[in-house]
């Protein structure tokens, strides 16, 4: 794998590159909880078929940018594609990646082949929640407020991780120590936050999507994640959903199995 910072107005990304120039390209975007180290595996399990590329979006991971400003996801994607040669890609997005993804797909069309979402956000989408999920989110706002970022990373863990409905299992450990190592870099790095530009709701224009979707989402993920993956499936024309039994939110870490086999099944045609 090959790294390297690229220049953005107002800051730099950095970028991961992984497979032989030429194959089909993907470009995956991490979710909120993590940077894009969460990609290695995957990166490494699929370079003989794609030639991949991860970054960390500003303020996570190794990214770097001002304060100063206004920015954009999606602007950022574009920088992406665009500085590494690649004019259509597949996007591969988790959560909050997936919502970028999305985004970025609405908004330009004629550069993706296909959206891959796991557990995907979506904006504009009004979730529910359950109350033992309530009860969760109550508490890391609770933490927040207090300033305790141990108790924050311990509780998103518990959230995302194992899920509302499991409990911790010792299985899980070693993912739950990759999650919280990520998310205090870009807790760091989240200290001081730039301003960020809003693409407008993409959950009201999802039947307008253009190109292949597939989604994977967790059982044991929580109600709104279930609800944001039925309902790209259901709305998106042609989408496909395959449900996960007894996973949660990082399907990536908790599955990479499931993932890498789903990716290389649903690959669109070049």
């Amino acid at each position: 794998m090959e790294t390297r910072a690229l220049a953005v107005p107002g800051g730099s990304l950095s970028t991961t590159t992984a497979g032989t120039p030429g194959r089909p390209p993907a470009v995956l975007v991490h979710a909120g909880i993590a940077h894009s180290a969460m990609w290695a595996g995957l990166m490494a399990a699929v370079a003989d078929e794609l030639h991949t590329v991860a970054y960390d979006c500003r303020c996570f991971g190794r990214s770097e940018t001002s304060v100063e400003g206004e920015y954009s996801d999606v602007d950022d994607l574009v920088s992406v594609l665009d500085g590494h040669g690649l004019d259509s890609v597949v996007l591969v997005g988790a959560s909050r990646g997936g919502r970028i993804a999305l985004d970025f797909a609405l908004a330009h069309p004629g550069r993706v082949r296909g959206l891959f979402l796991i557990a995907p956000d979506v904006s504009g989408f009004e979730a529910s929640a359950s109350a033992d999920e309530q009860a969760l989110l109550d508490a890391i706002e609770a933490a927040d407020e207090a300033g305790d970022l141990e108790r924050i990373i311990a509780l998103e863990g518990q959230l995302h991780v194992d899920g509302p409905t499991r409990a911790a299992d010792v299985s899980r450990e070693e993912i739950r120590r990759l999650v919280a190592e990520m998310s205090r870099v870009n807790y760091a790095l989240q200290q001081s936050t730039p301003d960020f530009t809003d693409p407008g709701p993409a959950a009201g224009r999802l039947a307008g999507m253009a190109c292949p979707v597939h989604v994977l989402v967790g059982t044991a993920d929580t109600t709104g994640m279930r609800e944001m993956a039925a309902a790209i499936a259901r709305t998106c024309p042609g989408a496909t959903l395959t449900e996960v039994p007894d996973a949660a939110h990082m399907l990536v870490l908790e599955r990479p199995d499931v993932v890498e086999s789903e990716l290389r099944s649903w690959l669109p045609p070049r």
